[in-house]
């Protein structure tokens, strides 16, 4: 696991180690740069598996070098067949089952890797990036110089170490945010700054004007499922899946921990986990408030399945207190969550932690899965007040206006699929993985996501909707299936449990930030904001503000001796410029995070 970034196209070696060294929180365990003709690439280590071999950047004998962030769960297996092939092998590391699989196939080799990545690797004339089939680890890009170069990084922070990039936020993207608060496809706030899409690749090569050529691909489509004719055997598949993805996802040199909320996704992990054998389980439950249901539930189950079990819990004072650090952190106008505050303490025990996240948006967990229309209106209402106000040209609403047409088709099961798509493919990726990686790789943790594996993917698209929803029964297939292996005395009341918010939306926070963010905005109020149409309430201007003055201001740093709620006084000017350039208004010289 470590944390990757670069240059294309005129490399910078004094560059590339200041855009390395900035997401060193990635990886404590490790760090270098590589200089191969057009191509600068740099790492930061965080080492679970051979930690004497696996540096990086790390090249071959072919004339490849890479760097990777991520975990290939099933790299013995790939190994042996190159092996088989003739390949032989100086470490025991996944890097090097990649390097050399690309070597030999090319792209072709992903079809055949389980895990969790984000890649570059580069001859010293072309550079070719990847992310995962889900997009768990994040992959960032940007031209600059009129195109001649090319930035990327695991982080938005590392690219905006580079002056020649523009800080202008994206208008698109920001409506976006403001509809349904989290964004869709390549999307980012900075207008200059893409995304590798989830099972993206993007392959660069140099023109003879030296100008860059971008040629976008894909990789690992979903794969057509027969499935067996009787539930009970769909659910004996599942178990089978969900263990063997379990199973290779806890390998590791070093302890691998559980996130345990207590309801069906974490509680059916740990009790596969407890059926494997996994001796000294570290499992770690996070609330706001020390009554919380879910501490109770999983204390108990921590019990019944003999974990050494830790609890966290935080107040909404101590977590607002964090804010201007969760924002640099989650690199988004985003309120302080649970799992960015616990990552620091949680690392004293363990470097890898398990968590449930990915079972709602494959097995449609949600009751707005059984009942759109709700959570859809709300996000047309939010489109439209942004409308009323006047200011929204045509380009700026486009593509989430079609997004909504989509949402809102007079067909009940076509809204019903079209929304399941929906989240699977932009809440799943945006509002939950980017938070779930940055917030805890601020602290050097990795977090696994075990119900994100290819083969339990292919099977839950291939479920009919009543094994997904039944009556007012969400995720019915995977409750059935925790039903069998949970401990019998505590099944029932697991599975049939109300589902709770997610520790990373928790309620009391929101409260408090409300009323904070109220008592702090000038007495003007949002209409004299230059982006204040996508604020619809006083905690989203905060937010915004904030990510504004620490991004565009700052590049992402945090200022030594910030007071986040003197923004609006003692930090007024530097705000103003920061918004001004923001909007595309101004050219403010810009802090150089270093």
């Amino acid at each position: 696991m470590c944390g990757i970034a670069g240059i294309f196209g005129r490399p910078d070696r004094a560059l590339l180690e200041r855009m390395t060294q900035r997401i060193k929180h990635r990886g404590p365990d490790g760090q270098g740069t590589s200089l191969v003709g057009q191509a600068g690439l740099g790492s930061t280590r965080l080492s679970l598996v051979d930690f004497a071999g696996g540096a990086q950047p790390m090249s071959g004998e072919g004339g490849l070098t890479l760097v990777f962030n991520g975990e290939l769960y099933n790299h013995e297996a790939v190994r042996r067949g190159l092996e088989r092939e003739g390949q032989s092998f100086r470490t025991r590391g996944d890097t090097e089952v990649l390097l050399h699989g690309l070597e030999r196939r090319g792209l072709a080799c992903l079809e055949d890797i389980e895990g969790m990545f984000a890649f570059a690797v580069s001859d010293g004339e072309r550079l070719t990036l990847a992310r995962d089939a889900f997009g768990i680890k994040p992959l960032y890009y940007a031209l600059v110089d009129g195109g001649r170069r090319l930035l990327f990084a695991s982080e938005l922070k590392a690219l905006l170490v580079d002056p020649a990039l523009s800080r202008e936020l994206d208008r698109a993207a920001l409506f976006e945010w403001a509809t349904f608060r989290f964004l869709l496809g390549e999307r980012t706030l900075f207008k200059n700054v893409r995304q590798v899409p989830p099972g993206g690749t993007l392959e660069v090569s140099r023109r003879p004007d030296g100008m860059l050529e971008l040629r976008p691909g894909h990789h690992s489509a979903p794969r057509p499922l027969t499935l067996p004719a009787s539930e009970e055997e769909r659910v004996a598949l599942l178990i089978e899946r969900l263990t063997s993805s379990v199973r290779q996802q806890h390998v590791a040199d070093h302890p691998v921990g559980l996130f345990l909320s207590g309801g069906v996704d974490s509680s059916l992990l740990s009790a596969l986990l407890a059926r494997e054998g996994v001796q000294r389980l570290h499992t770690f439950s996070l609330a706001d408030d020390a009554e919380h249901l879910d501490l109770e539930v999983s204390r108990r189950l921590a019990e019944r399945l003999g974990t050494t079990h830790h609890e966290y819990v935080f107040s909404a004072a101590e977590l607002l207190e964090s804010l201007p650090r969760a924002i640099c952190a989650l690199e988004g106008p985003a309120e302080p969550t649970i799992v960015e505050s616990a990552a620091q303490h949680i690392r004293h025990h363990v470097k890898a932690v398990l968590c449930g996240d990915g079972a709602d948006e494959l097995f449609a967990g949600y009751m707005t899965h059984a009942t759109p229309g709700p959570w859809v209106k709300a996000c047309a209402e939010n489109y439209n007040r942004m409308i009323r106000t006047g200011e929204v040209p045509a380009d700026e609403c486009a593509s989430t206006k079609a997004t909504l047409r989509k949402l809102v088709t007079p067909q009940s099961e076509a809204a019903r699929e079209a929304f399941y798509r929906f989240f699977l493919e932009g809440q799943l990726t945006d509002g939950h993985l980017r938070v779930w990686d940055l917030g805890s790789m601020a602290s050097g943790l990795e977090v696994r996501v075990p119900y994100l594996d290819r083969g339990i993917r292919d099977l839950a698209l291939s479920l009919p909707w009543e094994q997904r929803i039944r009556g007012r029964t969400c995720k019915a297939l995977l409750r059935a299936a925790a039903r069998k292996v949970l401990p019998e005395s505590m099944a029932a009341e697991i599975v049939e449990r109300p589902k709770l918010a997610a520790p990373s939306a928790v309620r009391r926070t929101a409260e408090e930030l409300n009323r904070v963010a109220r008592e702090m905005l000038p007495a003007e109020g949002l209409t004299r904001h230059s982006l204040h149409r996508y604020c619809a309430a006083p905690a989203q201007r905060l937010l915004l503000d904030l990510f504004v003055y620490l991004f565009v201001g700052h590049g992402g740093a945090l200022p030594q001796g910030f007071r986040w709620k003197e923004l609006y006084t003692e930090h007024r000017r530097e705000l103003e410029a920061a918004l001004e350039e923001a909007a595309g208004s101004a050219s403010a010289p810009r802090a150089t995070a270093g």
